[in-house]
């Protein structure tokens, strides 16, 4: 016992090694040694819990291993333990009914220990021992060797668990690097170009003379070539700002809008909260239409040079006091114009009073335009 103890807590000392792969060869040895088995395995449940997209077994000949072609896929007497995660014991496969898909040249296998892998209520697989030495409990697994296979597997969710936390660690360091990174060529990059462009265009006001036309046209030519080098820039935002695999979210859509609709003009885009989680459906539809009227109208209408669009899924609702999603475009051009035509603000009034909702478009102090619109994150859209 004292024996079983140490290999025990030898096991606990190994799941601090972050390569996943030499932890769980490193238990399945310790749990053939303890329970004197033959072959250990341990399964990985895939995704949707219907069989092993992982599979880390020891005790088999490599080359037996590899003519055997695939690995197990989670049936018979594996699919049993999928289905029930329960501790199973089986003294002799060979008599069991659902002990089926051994492919010609496996191994005999007769008795079976099966354990499932929990961590926190949630199974993320299972530890397989088969073939129990004869000379040891006349060749069946004992309760006492389920308990010890109990004791290695929830070492093995453990290990799993801290796999899964270190990727998504390293994932969120990704994304940050990303944003951060995205920031940096917005909030510097791209302005310094923006600025140096719009020096060019004040120098190429002041060539008058007919001799200086073609410094006015290389000068036309370069301010071109700026306008490209922003727009592949902000692609490349557009790019770093959605993770890999993503389908894009209201915030991929919000880029996607600004870059259309904003043209020379310098935008930043804020988003604060999970507003690819919490603005959906019919919701993130009237998001995205006052986001692309109120820019709209400050770059044809408001003559702006800058504009500041920021999407908030953690305010509060000023109307109803719920939680809400509240979009505010700022800009610094020359304000509405007496007599615009206002069909498009009417539309994005008429959707905040849908959802109980609020809006309005004031002018700023230090000059320029600010539209206001926000909405209950729960709202029920009232109907017409």
């Amino acid at each position: 016992m004292e024996a079983r103890l140490r290999r025990l807590l030898d096991a606990v000392v190994a799941i601090n090694d972050l390569d996943l792969d030499a932890v769980l060869q490193g238990l399945l040895q310790a749990a053939t040694d303890l329970v004197g088995a033959r072959y250990g395995a341990l399964g990985v449940i895939s995704a949707d819990g219907r069989g092993l997209d992982r599979f880390v077994h020891t005790g088999m000949d490599p080359e037996v291993a590899a003519s055997l072609g695939h690995l197990p896929e989670g049936r018979g007497v594996l699919g049993r333990l999928i289905a029930d995660p329960r501790p199973l014991r089986v003294d002799d496969l060979t008599a069991d009914p659902q002990a089926v898909g051994f492919p010609p040249g496996h191994p005999p296998m007769r008795s079976f220990l099966g354990v499932p892998v929990v961590v926190r209520g949630e199974v993320f697989g299972n530890l397989y021992l088969t073939e129990k030495f004869p000379d040891r409990d006349a060749g069946c697994f004992t309760r006492e060797d389920s308990e010890v296979a109990q004791a290695l597997a929830a070492i093995a969710g453990t290990a799993l668990a801290n796999a899964a936390l270190h990727t998504d660690a390293q994932r969120l360091a990704v994304l940050e690097d990303r944003d951060r990174i995205a920031h940096d060529l917005h909030d510097h990059v791209i302005q310094r170009l923006f600025a140096a462009g719009l020096s060019l265009q004040a120098l190429n006001a002041r060539l008058h003379r007919p001799d200086e036309e073609e410094v006015r046209t290389r000068l036309a030519g370069v301010v071109s070539q700026l306008d490209e080098v922003v727009r592949d820039i902000r692609t490349t935002i557009f790019g770093l700002h959605t993770s890999p695999g993503s389908d894009g979210g209201l915030r991929r859509q919000l880029l996607t809008v600004v870059e259309e609709f904003t043209g020379r003009a310098a935008t930043t885009v804020r988003t604060t909260g999970a507003v690819d989680v919490l603005v959906t459906g019919t919701l993130a539809t009237d998001v995205i239409a006052v986001v692309r009227e109120g820019t709209s109208n400050a770059v044809r209408h408001g003559r702006a040079a800058h504009l500041v669009v920021t999407v908030d899924a953690t305010a509060t609702d000023p109307a109803s006091g719920a939680d809400a999603v509240v979009v505010q475009v700022d800009d610094d051009g020359v304000g509405i114009e007496a007599g615009a035509a206002r069909s498009g603000l009417a539309g994005l009034e008429q959707r905040a009073e849908r959802r109980g909702g609020t809006f309005e478009v004031r002018q700023r102090p230090e000059g320029g335009t600010r539209l206001l619109w926000s909405a209950p994150l729960d709202a029920v859209v009232a109907a017409g």
